[in-house]
């Protein structure tokens, strides 16, 4: 069973202090929450898709990374007491699955620009909740929250971008070629 990165008692010391304005806290939390919704779907999907892929292993790893990141997320989400927004979370989970079936220039098989675009997508997302993880260690002590997670969940999704840099430069050696 995947786990949140905190502990249950580090959750439930959780508070919003009065230094921070918990309102603007929850929508940047919120959008970060759906955006991990659409983003966890993609790279799990990816995982399977590519697994026979040289890079096949680090997109299994990074998949299980962000499982648990977003349950992290949520979990600091819900011990903050902010609400979770439902709605926009299915529907950044619908335009995930309406994405994935965009034209790709292809009628039967898969383009071979499809794992470039796929790879690039992923990149900014990893980079955008690299940026979020950084943003709850800088106020986690306003947060009644440890710091030394955030910190390293903003290194693990670094080191997540070097593996899907890698990935994307196998990728892009090929993808346009006749």
């Amino acid at each position: 069973m995947t786990t949140s990165y905190l502990s249950a008692a580090e959750l439930a010391a959780a508070k919003v202090g009065p230094n921070v304005d918990g309102d603007l806290l929850s929508l940047y939390l919120g959008d970060h929450l759906t955006g991990a919704t659409g983003g966890r779907t993609r790279v799990a999907d990816m995982a399977k898709r590519y697994v026979m892929k040289p890079y096949g292993s680090d997109l299994a790893l990074i998949a299980e990374q962000v499982e648990r990141e977003y349950l992290t997320m949520s979990d600091v989400v819900e011990a903050l007491g902010f609400g979770k927004r439902p709605v926009k979370r299915a529907l950044a989970w619908v335009g995930e699955r309406v994405g994935s079936l965009k034209p790709n220039g292809r009628l039967v098989r898969t383009s071979p620009m499809t794992p470039v675009l796929e790879l690039d997508l992923v990149r900014a997302a990893v980079n955008g909740k690299g940026a979020g993880w950084e943003v709850l260690e800088h106020y986690a002590g306003d947060l009644g929250l440890p710091s030394e997670p955030f910190a390293r969940l903003a290194t693990q999704s670094q080191e997540q971008a070097k593996l899907l840099a890698r990935a994307h430069a196998i990728e892009t050696a090929k993808a346009f070629r006749r």
